[in-house]
């Protein structure tokens, strides 16, 4: 049995046993999941998650821009999102502010002749393209959609466990796998034979981001970067945001769970997520193999017959880690107001629209 064979080259002979329990139907799905993860290393990384490199604080963004910008951009959407945490059923760039949805707010910036493209994720893919196809496209053309990949989720002992009858527990693997499923979707290589040298990427829960910030895109041009970031400083330490540090002397982005809480108050600049990246840089990336980071969260799990919610260890990739490859790397400090505004909890909605309104 193909299923056996591939949990035993895993490591999972725990759950060997199981596979009698499933049906034919349950044992080939089990199997294309299976395979979809060869050569995949979970454990080491599992074993190391508490080892994080020492840092110093970063403390000299630019704060100015002069110039405009002359490469071809493109806007790249980070959408792989559910609007669970906001009580909406969907994607999270299908939840309406003011009676417009994240999604519609960004494109209307846009050109309908601009290229773009929406990473998204197993959790919503088929829900996003339903969206658009309703709403034509907005318009536009030159529009990708392409999904990011999963890996098991670890139970406490750093073992897959089942999720459903032939399923194994598993979810989204970060926004850092964009490069190789760029790649893998033939997005890179559209982007390139549409003449684009630089994409701006955007979380779509950020509604005051602009797809092509001329700020950022002069900023990123005139500093000849591979990758230009814009930043915030925090007046509350406790903000959880991720902090621009320095490792080794190269611009990194220390994650808020991975600091103390003297680091946290030494630290106070801030990454928004909004960043220019050369696509050459990109194409790059696209080969290189991005550290994984943990996270404990609830979800399902099929124990003794039944489905029950547990917490497990989550792996993800952050496309924040491609600073660790860049030859040169950029942050512009900027007001909080002017580009960032996050929907991420249901608390935050009316200070949102107030600031949409202005």
């Amino acid at each position: 049995m193909e299923s056996k064979e591939l949990l035993e080259r895993f490591g999972q002979t725990h759950l060997i046993d199981d596979l009698s329990r499933f049906s034919p139907q349950e044992i080939a799905e089990c199997t294309r999941q299976l395979k979809r993860w060869e050569g995949v290393d979970l454990r080491t990384a599992w074993e190391k998650r508490d080892a994080h490199p020492s840092f110093e604080p970063f403390c000299d963004p630019a704060t100015s821009v002069t110039g405009s910008a002359a490469k071809k951009a493109a806007a790249l959407f980070l959408a792989g999102g559910q609007g669970s945490r906001l009580g909406f059923e969907g994607p999270k760039g299908c939840y309406p502010l003011l009676g417009k949805t994240l999604f519609q707010r960004h494109f209307e910036k846009m050109r309908s002749d601009a290229s773009a493209a929406i990473l998204t994720s197993p959790l919503n893919h088929q829900e996003t393209l339903s969206f658009f196809e309703k709403k034509n496209r907005f318009g536009f053309e030159k529009l990708s959609f392409f999904c990011q990949d999963t890996l098991p989720l670890l139970n406490e002992e750093g073992n897959w466990f089942w999720a459903a009858p032939g399923k194994i527990a598993e979810g989204p693997d970060g926004n850092g796998s964009v490069f190789a499923a760029m790649e893998r979707s033939g997005v890179l290589d559209r982007f390139a034979q549409e003449g684009v040298e630089v994409f701006h990427v955007i979380p779509v829960d950020n509604p005051l981001a602009d797809p092509f910030d001329p700020e950022l895109a002069a900023f990123h041009e005139r500093e000849g970067a591979d990758l230009s970031l814009k930043c915030i400083r925090l007046e509350e330490s406790e903000e959880p945001m991720g902090r621009l540090v320095r490792i080794e002397g190269r611009l990194a982005i220390a994650e808020f769970a991975e600091l103390t809480e003297g680091q946290r108050i030494e630290n106070r600049y801030a990454n928004t997520g909004l960043l220019s990246i050369e696509l050459s840089f990109a194409q790059a990336l696209a080969k290189k193999h991005f550290p994984l980071h943990w996270a404990w969260k609830s979800t399902d799990a099929w124990i003794g017959g039944k489905i029950t919610k547990k917490h497990a260890w989550k792996a993800e990739r952050f496309i924040v880690d491609a600073l660790g490859f860049t030859q040169k790397a950029c942050a512009l400090c900027v007001e909080r107001n002017s580009c960032y505004a996050p929907l991420k909890e249901k608390k935050s909605i009316g200070e949102i629209e107030k600031l949409i309104m202005v």
